[in-house]
């Protein structure tokens, strides 16, 4: 019976244990390499499971919710809150490690999580939108609370990507969506894709209504109390943040996709409602279904005063 291999008999009489490549030790001499590669992996912390643990422990990083100007139930500009859907229960959060593979792209995932705690990943802030000289009509406020009809930029949470909270980042994160294209369109429902990206543009400016159509122009310039269902509209296609329902599975577990769509109730409906209160056709609008509702969830602690 041959105990050897071809190899080994051809090489016995070339080749000596000093040789590490071409005979019988090749396979203990590449273990070796492979041990050594992973303990230089594992001191310099770049294995992949180290990794993964980094990017969990940046992600999931504990935040408390507060409110930077005053002791009272509005949202307020600089204030750490998360923005809750209302019929599933969830936060928007953002996937960082989760980037557009495209180049030129530089976006990163958003969906909506089941895991409520506030951490990195689910905590956002307000930064105002500063319209031209030439648009006369966008209201502006001098104050720092949030206001009917106000339009804004949603900003993610800077510790998501590992900075400071308190330190202004250089590359501040909005919150876009863009208009359906062969190139752009949410995965699952094919509406309008949201993503998180660095490109300040008007793609990433939102404006703050109320969901009840028929009061729109009476709220206008209200302040927005926290807990209070708002829709969120996309400026520069007129569609609402929606969560339609599509189950998403990342890292995280599984959550729910997030578009911009306005997923409205029937005319019909709407039209007999209308009709009952004694407002004609002409001057009724759809009103939103509960996919568009969201909720600013702010925090009890004052940071600064």
């Amino acid at each position: 019976m041959q105990y050897y291999t071809k190899q080994e008999l051809q090489g016995a009489g070339r080749y000596t244990g000093k040789c590490r490549i071409g005979n019988w030790n090749e396979d203990m001499e590449l273990d070796e390499v492979r041990l050594k590669d992973y303990i230089a992996k594992k001191e310099q912390g770049t294995l992949k499971m180290d990794k993964f643990q980094k990017r969990m422990n940046v992600a999931l990083n504990k935040v408390e919710l507060s409110k930077i100007v005053a002791d009272d139930e509005y949202v307020h500009f600089g204030d750490v809150f998360q923005l809750q859907n209302l019929p599933s229960a969830s936060v928007l959060a953002v996937d960082v490690e989760s980037k557009d593979p495209r180049s030129g792209e530089n976006a990163c995932a958003v969906t909506s999580s089941f895991i409520t705690e506030s951490c990195a990943r689910n905590t956002f802030m307000l930064k105002k939108f500063n319209p031209p000289k030439t648009a006369y009509l966008n209201p502006t406020y001098d104050d720092k609370v949030l206001h009917y009809g106000q339009k804004v930029k949603l900003m993610a949470n800077p510790m998501c990507v590992g900075a400071e909270l308190s330190s202004a980042p250089e590359t501040p994160l909005f919150l876009k969506s863009y208009a359906i294209s062969t190139t752009h369109f949410s995965k699952f429902s094919r509406f309008q894709e949201v993503v998180l990206s660095p490109n300040d543009s008007y793609d990433a400016v939102w404006q703050v209504l109320t969901p009840d159509p028929a009061k729109r122009l009476v709220s206008e310039g209200v302040p927005v109390m926290a807990g209070a269902p708002i829709l969120l509209q996309h400026c520069a296609t007129a569609q609402n943040l929606s969560v339609e329902g599509h189950s998403v599975m990342n890292d995280f577990g599984k959550e729910l996709e997030v578009c911009s769509h306005n997923t409205v109730t029937m005319g019909n409906v709407t039209c007999m409602e209308g009709m009952q209160s004694g407002k004609p056709v002409t001057m009724m609008t759809k009103a939103p279904k509960d996919g568009n509702l969201w909720v600013f969830v702010g925090g009890e602690k004052v940071a600064t005063c």
